[in-house]
């Protein structure tokens, strides 16, 4: 079945800081995560995953990697934060509603800074522009 909707990256490196600004905004408490559906189980489980760790959030120690918004609304839907557990570098995508939606066991010098990240053009300005509104009103 085909996503609901289509979805964009951005990386923390190189912006929107808008976007990243109210990523922070709205994920500024710790809390715990829930592993949202059968594949943030099986990734836990097949990984080895520290699961006490890897589920108490908290936006002080764990460093924003990226995030993917969508490209309808240019609104964040999920992001990626790494943390240092189990002697492990760990990328964990934390989804609207506190949800765990995957966890990836990384080398530590990876930076996520792949193909796919938007770097600028009309989607960026998109979303720099939608999430600077809505932090005017937050």
């Amino acid at each position: 079945m085909p996503p609901r909707f289509e979805t964009a990256r951005f990386h923390i490196e190189s912006g929107p800081v808008s976007l990243f600004t109210r990523i922070r905004h709205i994920l500024r408490e710790p809390m715990r995560l829930k592993p949202h559906g059968t594949h943030a189980t099986q990734s836990l489980q097949q990984r080895g995953a520290p699961l006490e760790e890897l589920t108490n959030f908290d936006p002080e120690s764990w460093e924003l990697v990226s995030a993917e918004v969508r490209t309808d609304t240019g609104k964040w839907v999920k992001s990626t934060w790494r943390i240092r557990a189990d002697a492990r570098d760990w990328w964990v995508v934390v989804g609207l509603g506190n949800a765990l939606v995957t966890v990836i066991d990384v080398d530590p010098w990876r930076r996520g800074m792949g193909q796919g990240i938007v770097t600028g053009g009309p989607l960026y300005a998109h979303v720099d522009s939608v999430n600077a509104d809505l932090m005017r009103g937050a």
